[in-house]
């Protein structure tokens, strides 16, 4: 089990973004914002793994991010359900890659 160094926490919706993708396929454990059920999804962010008749028409990575920052919502491919889902940033307890778990503690921007 991964120890509690900064290394195994992610702080930031891009962070997640950005090691989501360098990993291929991950789970994350999050809480549903539609009824508040938690949920483990096996996902991923490689066209590979996705079939081509889900992939987006347009890829605009500078909007993604963009708006990705902005709302904390990450667009996932769930590969259980075969389809894209959302997951707030917010509402994620951790992200497992390969055999690494990261702890998710979202930045505030509030000092204490």
């Amino acid at each position: 089990m991964p120890t509690s160094a900064d290394k195994d926490i992610i702080s930031s919706a891009i962070e997640f973004w950005n090691t989501l993708y360098s990993g291929g396929q991950a789970k994350v454990k999050f809480t549903k914002k539609s009824d508040g059920t938690i949920r483990i999804m096996k996902c991923t962010l490689d066209f590979k793994q996705i079939p081509k008749s889900q992939h987006p028409k347009n890829v605009n990575m500078p909007k993604i991010l963009n708006l990705l920052q902005k709302s904390g919502i990450i667009h996932v491919y769930d590969l259980e359900k075969k389809d894209w889902r959302s997951v707030p940033f917010q509402n994620v307890d951790w992200l497992e890659v390969g055999s690494k778990r990261f702890k998710i503690r979202p930045f505030t921007g509030r000092r204490t």
